[in-house]
């Protein structure tokens, strides 16, 4: 008898299976592939029709004309014409002629750079661009005397012996058109990006004001550039924002809630130093400092003993300043707000539109704006569009003139 270990053993021992002949396998593939390629050959054989191979019908082809071999500067028949022709006379230098001749706005091309503003002042530069005019009359040259003070840091605005003010002396002057309202705008951030703030100088209408950021490097040139073409200048002072950043490009100088009042007065003065020929100043960031009376009344009465306007962007409130401005005598106003708060054209045109309705309900507001590419456009194309409103554009300034 077959004990169970036995049993299972043999039925899990390996059986033998007959494989197929690979001599099956290679007669099975010829087979296969002569059928692919006769198949073809059958289906012509039953279904073709040896007329389709006749060509039928004719096609005139037209020659082409024969060309010209001769190369055109071999070509001795040809006239060329003479560029200097009764331009030069003979023996003259044609870049010294050339030189002499005025270029598209009328300048001397070649001539030598006024070396000063004033020079450059005595004529000024107008283009049009889209219908308008960009450019306007230049403002004089800055320091004007008896407008700077000593400090630690340098020079910086003062009033007059005779009661002359940055405000009343750098500003643009305005005159308002009868019928029309005013209404003012600001383009800032200007000199940190060298071809925006070249851009918003050159094709800026010239009652639109610039601010320059007061740690841009080559501020005063800056100014004198913008100046030179006609537009009243501002700077802005560096302020603690809600999400201070102490590592940003100006946070150094910036006004802060933290330091004493001395410390931040020293930091106004640097701010303030560091070019002339503004008329007054504006907040960069600053809703953290600019909400608290305590550390704000200090600076606005630093302010107001310079002479310069201080007018905010508007994009927070601040309910004390306009009675601490008052209390110490410092021309000041509330921006209308940014017009800008995402550089999308769509936005922009909405909010210089609420802008436009705010100056026909009788106020004279300020936008403000930053120097994009889509906010300069976009705010040219607007201005074109003021006096079909009752509107005009007024420098910043003249919101605070009496």
């Amino acid at each position: 008898m077959t004990s169970p270990g036995s049993y299972r053993r043999e039925a899990y021992r390996r059986q033998a299976v007959q494989l197929p002949s690979r001599r099956k396998h290679v007669l099975l593939a010829v087979l296969v592939c002569l059928g692919v390629l006769l198949l073809p050959v059958l289906a012509v054989a039953m279904f073709g029709n040896e007329d389709d191979a006749i060509a039928q019908g004719m096609v005139d082809i037209i020659p082409l004309p024969e060309a010209d071999n001769t190369p055109e500067l071999a070509n001795i028949n040809l006239e060329t014409p003479d560029l200097l022709a009764g331009e030069v006379p003979d023996g003259a230098n044609p870049t010294e002629e050339i030189a002499a001749k005025l270029d598209a706005l009328g300048n001397p091309v070649g001539a030598p750079a006024a070396a000063t503003p004033s020079q450059a002042a005595a004529k000024p530069k107008v283009i049009k661009i889209d219908g308008q005019i960009i450019g306007g009359a230049p403002l004089p040259a800055a320091p004007l005397p008896g407008l700077t003070q000593p400090s630690l840091f340098g020079v910086i605005p003062a009033k007059s012996a005779n009661g002359g003010t940055a405000l009343t002396r750098y500003n643009r002057p305005f005159r308002s058109a009868a019928g029309k309202r005013p209404v003012s705008l600001i383009i800032g951030g200007l000199g940190i990006n060298r071809a925006l703030t070249q851009q918003a100088i050159d094709e800026l209408p010239a009652d639109v004001t610039l601010s320059f950021a007061a740690h841009a490097t080559g501020l005063q040139s800056w100014i004198d550039q913008a100046r030179a073409d006609g537009h009243e200048v501002m700077i802005e002072i560096p302020m603690e924002s809600d999400g201070f950043n102490p590592s940003e490009p100006g946070a150094n100088r910036a006004l802060r809630l933290t330091l004493g009042v001395s410390e931040n007065r020293r930091n106004l003065d640097w701010s303030l130093s560091r070019a002339q020929g503004y008329w007054g100043v504006t907040n960069y960031n600053g809703e953290a400092f600019l909400k608290r009376a305590d550390v704000t009344a200090p600076i606005l009465d630093r302010l107001s003993q310079t002479g310069v306007g201080f007018i905010t962007d508007g994009a927070f409130a601040t309910p004390s300043l306009p009675a601490l401005s008052r209390s110490v005598k410092l021309p000041f106003k509330s921006g209308f707000g940014l017009i800008d708060p995402d550089p999308i054209p769509a936005i922009i045109n909405t909010r210089l539109s609420e802008l436009a309705a705010s100056a026909q309900s009788g106020a004279h507001p300020v936008g403000v704006g930053f120097a994009y590419p889509e906010t300069i456009q976009t705010v040219r194309g607007w201005v074109s569009g003021l006096d079909a409103q009752g509107l005009v554009l007024a420098p910043a300034s003249a919101t605070l003139q009496p």
